[in-house]
């Protein structure tokens, strides 16, 4: 009896610490000047909207979520749309037209709390992408 639970508690700790690495090693879990990095190497400074779109498009996992002008604004160094209920943000804005993509989500503490994250392009009044910022939403404001 005592092997038996011996190794039904080895294999519990086999698939909770197989859970916990897989999760660490979700790419969306890198910090934000790495996610911003990767995207930059898809979609490079100068690019233009639609070729932007192009490649948001051809990632199964990826999701447009707003087209908007009037940029996106940093705002207490998070980026957002210029106008939250109606009122517009204060900070520095980026481009004329900004477009929101939802790249994924990940467990925040294993099973506990759910974040996902978004990407933020700029882009200038050719249409042509500026800048881009990431930003990571708990599941609950999404």
């Amino acid at each position: 009896m005592r092997r038996i639970i011996i190794y039904i508690l080895i294999a519990f700790l086999l698939v909770f610490f197989s859970i916990v690495i897989i999760s660490l090693l979700n790419p969306l879990r890198r910090s934000d000047e790495r996610i911003r990095a990767n995207i930059l190497r898809l979609t490079p400074i100068g690019m233009s909207m639609e070729d932007v779109i192009s490649v948001v498009e051809s990632r199964s996992d990826w999701e447009i979520r707003i087209i908007m002008d009037g940029g996106y604004v940093i705002h207490n160094d998070v980026p957002r749309g210029p106008h939250q209920g109606g009122n517009m943000i204060s900070g520095t804005q980026v481009g004329v037209t900004f477009m929101e993509v939802h790249i994924g989500s990940y467990n925040f503490l294993v099973f506990i709390l759910e974040e996902r994250v978004s990407i933020f392009f700029g882009f200038d009044e050719d249409s042509n992408l500026l800048d881009i910022a990431v930003r990571r939403y708990p599941m609950d404001t999404f």
